[in-house]
């Protein structure tokens, strides 16, 4: 099959929402290696066609008559102007895909999964938008003395007992603690805080390594002694606690209920999981990676394997398995990613909100959901772009304010 003929199928494919994900991948990998735009622009022209409700059934004429405008268009420079950088390439290549798998007011989005963009080498905003969150958090030391680690220097930071506390590259704190050390132990407490569009990532004194979510809280002691290891978490986080059978790792979760009284447990020995804890969502979730955990609360508990999650349901204060869980939309945060998978708009727009740091003002009832993947470190523009295509909710951008309009 020539490339003509592939191209023609692929699109045909994808507009008749008959496409597998390896074609749609196939077609977003085609229009992000188009160095010069074209392919892109064209093929958004095609999206419109299908967006205003003309009819697109195949025709084999007419199809391979648009793969041959596009494959001419890439060698024509004068026809468009080229698109320049390889995440608008890519968000192009989302956007038309998408958009032609617009279904039933939800918008389902193909990303090729790039290797996370530093920080630092994003463009800046535009005027009227939004910068994502960044690597930056706050310390707040046994003896209430409070470090912002967005500006703090590399290095050692402070010494507690036998731990030494240092700032190691940015977005990340290391608790070293010295076994040889005759100094007296006390049991000291340290609380890393991330507000709203921060982040950061902590080496615990017995080598656990936690990746802090925004608007996140992690209460810790500085050394682990006796027979546990346990931490309290507000927020979101994931784990990668270091193996001891000896000293189990638990993580205690406040529920809000009985007045704040209740927590959920998560006892471990050495696995990675996610636990989902925020104030303003109805259930806390737990997600497991590798190994195998417990979660308990209110007198019942569940043995979780890898692959598997449990939800604490905060109104009933229930335990509850999910038939089906994505691990890979659990730590899309912590891998550099904004994934969505059916959630409604208010969900959404809570997601959103922790990690832009911005207000989110509802002019009217939305009803759309939403199903995609879009880095977390593009301007917040350019995530409410991708949800505009399912047509059915529209974004304004004032100052730190998300104005949301059907």
């Amino acid at each position: 099959m020539s490339i003509q003929d592939r191209l023609a199928y692929l699109l045909q494919q994808a507009v008749s929402h008959t496409a597998t994900v390896a074609e749609l991948q196939e077609l977003s990998d085609l229009i992000q290696a188009d160095q010069t735009g074209h392919t892109a622009q064209l093929a958004e022209m095609l999206l419109r066609k299908d967006l205003s409700g003309e009819a697109v059934d195949y025709d084999e004429t007419y199809w391979n008559q648009v793969a041959s405008n596009i494959l001419a268009a890439d060698r024509s420079p004068e026809m468009l102007a080229p698109v320049h950088t390889p995440y608008r390439r890519a968000w192009l290549a989302a956007a038309i895909v998408s958009g032609l798998l617009l279904l039933s007011g939800a918008a389902y989005w193909l990303w090729q999964k790039p290797a996370p963009v530093p920080m630092a080498t994003v463009t800046p905003a535009p005027a009227n938008d939004v910068a994502p969150g960044t690597n930056k958090a706050v310390l707040t030391l046994a003896d209430g003395t409070q470090v912002p680690l967005d500006s703090a220097i590399h290095g050692a930071l402070a010494q507690q007992g036998n731990t030494k506390i240092s700032r190691q590259g940015a977005g990340k704190l290391t608790y070293t603690y010295n076994a040889a050390s005759h100094d007296v132990l006390t049991m000291q407490y340290n609380t890393l805080r991330t507000p709203r569009g921060g982040q950061f990532e902590v080496t615990l004194p017995d080598g656990t390594h936690v990746w802090l979510n925004a608007e996140s809280t992690l209460k810790y002691p500085v050394s682990f002694t006796g027979r546990n290891r346990q931490v309290e978490l507000n927020g979101e986080a994931y784990f990668e606690v270091a193996a001891n059978a000896q000293q189990p790792f638990r993580v205690m979760v406040p529920t809000h209920a009985n007045n704040g009284k209740d927590s959920l447990e998560i006892a471990v020995l050495g696995t990675h999981f996610n636990v989902m804890a925020y104030n303003d969502e109805q259930q806390i979730k737990t997600t497991l990676l590798e190994g195998a955990v417990r979660v308990s609360s209110h007198g019942s508990s569940k043995r979780l394997e890898p692959g598997e999650g449990v939800n604490l349901n905060k109104n009933n204060n229930t335990l509850s398995a999910p038939a089906n869980v994505n691990t890979e939309e659990a730590v899309a945060w912590k891998n550099g990613f904004i994934q969505l998978e059916g959630n409604d708009i208010a969900s959404a727009m809570r997601l959103i909100s922790r990690w832009y740091d911005v207000e989110v003002i509802y002019k009217a009832p939305v009803s759309a959901h939403f199903r995609g993947i879009i880095p977390r470190n593009v301007p917040v523009s350019q995530v409410l772009k991708m949800m505009e295509l399912t047509g059915e909710v529209h974004f304004e951008i004032k100052g730190k304010q998300l104005i949301v309009s059907p």
